[in-house]
């Protein structure tokens, strides 16, 4: 069992225990907890720590700080347990936002008003929904802390936080998707514009279909892969949800589209012969190549500025293709299927904006109801 002792802090006159524990390591260190009222309160709390360390439960003791956590331990865990984009995104994050202030501190030293105060400095530097976004990665690393028993608590686990306000995701007008549509016929990347604009799937979902996932016949495409970028490395694999896994209705002009696209594609192909890569990739660059997401990003933007029609980026156009579909009264609970939302209030909470005049058609339909209803009738209980 471990032994420790309770002393008392003359200059900020509080109490606190050290003890001397074994860490992961296999090396003794000293575990301080201070900011005690009192030396009873002291004792108690060393007291607890001594029944824990008798139970085989004991946090591990480390003098490793916040930062040295993040890079050696925490972020090497993530490989084989989220996505090369996830972890991509939390190590830019990571390196941004929270070495800077908090890194240098030591991790079992770390406290709620050391977060509070980082909140407080990031809220004065980015938008309410990237202060969130990087204190989730904060707050999730602290808990793979605590299931390591490297800390005893999480003390971003209730850091008060900015609100965000959630505005209308951009979209274009049906006429400015028409021109648009319109300017690009001639492009050689238009079926790949018409997929997305028409389907609402995802740059990452259409830049990785397969032509084994297209049935035209049918006028269908299974969403079953994307092609991302992790990194400076693009990345291939499953939807980004279980729901993004979905088949999509294609409507005739699309369907032609893809025809024309296929036998373009097949005779480059025969072009190229051996050299032409075996991935079955529906879009391609003429030497069987797949597409660099970020660059079709930025041709989509240049295409829009010529046009000088407003810069929505790519995922635009599946905001475009969702508030159309919802606006022309296509159930939401479709609409959510469509695009791959995990809930259908996922599609409410982002486009119930643009179903004007539904809250109406429904008064008009139950007064309907009620006025050609027979007098006599009776729901009984």
């Amino acid at each position: 069992m471990s032994v420790g002792s309770v002393k008392r802090d003359p200059e900020r006159k509080t109490w606190y225990f050290v003890v001397d524990v074994r860490g992961a390591d296999g090396r003794r260190h000293q575990v301080f907890r201070r900011g005690f009222r009192t030396r009873a309160e002291a004792q108690e709390k060393l007291d607890q720590r001594r029944v824990a360390a008798a139970k085989g439960v004991l946090v591990d003791g480390t003098r490793s700080t916040v930062g040295e956590y993040l890079r050696d331990v925490w972020l090497p865990s993530l490989a084989s347990t989220v996505r090369p984009t996830t972890r991509d995104t939390y190590e830019r994050l990571v390196r941004a936002h929270i070495m800077p202030t908090l890194g240098p501190l030591r991790l079992q030293q770390l406290d709620r008003t050391h977060v509070r105060q980082w909140v407080d400095r990031l809220a004065g530097q980015m938008s309410p929904k990237s202060v969130r976004n990087v204190h989730g990665v904060l707050a999730k690393a602290l808990t793979d802390a605590v299931d390591l028993r490297l800390i005893d608590g999480n003390v971003a686990s209730r850091t008060k936080l900015p609100s965000v306000e959630r505005g209308a995701p951009r979209a274009w007008s049906a006429g400015q998707l028409r021109a648009f549509l319109e300017h690009v016929a001639g492009d050689r990347l238009y079926p790949l514009w018409r997929l997305i604009a028409m389907t609402g799937c995802r740059r990452g979902e259409a830049l990785g279909l397969r032509w084994a996932d297209v049935d035209v016949d049918e006028a269908t495409v299974a969403i079953t892969h994307q092609r991302t970028i992790a990194g400076s490395h693009v990345v291939e694999g499953s939807p980004k949800t279980k729901a993004g896994a979905r088949t999509v209705a294609l409507d005739a002009a699309t369907v032609a589209a893809l025809r024309a696209w296929r036998a373009q594609q097949s005779a480059e192909r025969l072009f190229m012969g051996a050299g032409w890569p075996d991935t079955d990739l529906v879009f391609t660059h003429p030497d069987g190549g797949g597409l660099w997401p970020q660059n079709v990003t930025a041709k989509f933007r240049a295409i829009a500025q010529e046009l000088e029609l407003p810069l929505i980026g790519v995922h635009g156009l599946r905001h475009s293709a969702a508030t159309w579909m919802i606006g022309s009264g296509v159930s939401p609970k479709l609409v959510q299927q469509r695009l791959g939302h995990a809930d259908v209030s996922v599609t409410l909470g982002l486009y119930s904006h643009v179903m004007p005049g539904h809250d109406h058609d429904a008064a008009e339909a139950l007064a309907k109801a009620v006025a050609s209803s027979r007098r006599d009738s009776v729901i009984k209980p």
